[in-house]
């Protein structure tokens, strides 16, 4: 079943299905919030995708054809597209759950100031560390994951961070399995491939270890201005 041409496809309609069945479930009712949700997504997914153009055109990654349906768009397959809407509609769909099951929330704002202080010396070390050594996926990553944590936590305070924290961690599991199939876990060739001239050379199995923070960096994105145009709606 996984050696497949239509098998970026697939783990996309894994991705969304049970969250969007879900959706219209009365308890969390997730789609209340979906016009937020979309125009959130139009904003953060969208320039994560001129992002995934531009690195690869340089090369920073690709994708193998066999893995591919072949309908493209500015050098990128209609998986990867869908990536950018899945992804962040399964992770949003876990952060309202958490809200729904754990309304006091499990991470005081103390504790979530904690994770953004480390997560900003993280940032600035592996971002310090490969500005200089040239890593265009490491640094790119970690810069603006750093600019982005620095910017909620200290700038706008935003009330929501350790909601969101508490909720990424869920999102993990989920994130390992995709990702584990798309970069090559039981499979013979890999859906995405990197170069690793552009990263640490560190692989969490098959997935490299930069994809966490970029992932990160998408859903903390997605959150912001969820929240922001839910506040006014």
């Amino acid at each position: 079943m996984l050696e497949t041409k239509w098998l970026y496809l697939i783990l996309n309609a894994f991705t969304i299905s049970f969250p969007l069945i879900r959706s219209f479930e009365s308890k969390v009712a997730y789609y209340k919030g979906f016009p937020s949700l979309f125009k959130s997504m139009a904003i953060v997914s969208g320039f994560f995708l001129v992002w995934d153009i531009w690195f690869t055109e340089m090369g920073v990654w690709g994708f193998t054809p066999e893995y591919l349906s072949g309908i493209a768009l500015f050098g990128l397959p209609l998986g990867e597209y869908l990536f950018f809407i899945t992804v962040p509609f399964a992770c949003l769909f876990i952060y309202e759950c958490m809200r729904y099951f754990f309304p006091d929330g499990l991470l005081k704002p103390s504790g979530a100031r904690y994770v953004s202080v480390f997560l900003l010396l993280l940032c600035a070390a592996l971002g310090a560390y490969s500005v200089v050594e040239g890593l265009w996926y490491t640094g790119s990553t970690f810069v603006l994951l750093g600019l982005f944590t620095a910017y909620t936590q200290y700038v706008v305070k935003a009330t929501w961070l350790p909601r969101f924290y508490e909720s990424y961690l869920p999102c993990l599991v989920p994130f390992f399995i995709k990702n584990g199939i798309l970069t090559g876990s039981l499979l013979a060739s890999q859906v995405v491939w990197y170069n690793n001239a552009e990263n640490l050379g560190i692989r969490l199995g098959t997935i490299p270890f930069e994809d966490i923070f970029y992932g990160m960096l998408l859903v903390m994105g997605t959150v912001h201005f969820y929240e922001k145009f839910e506040a006014t709606r």
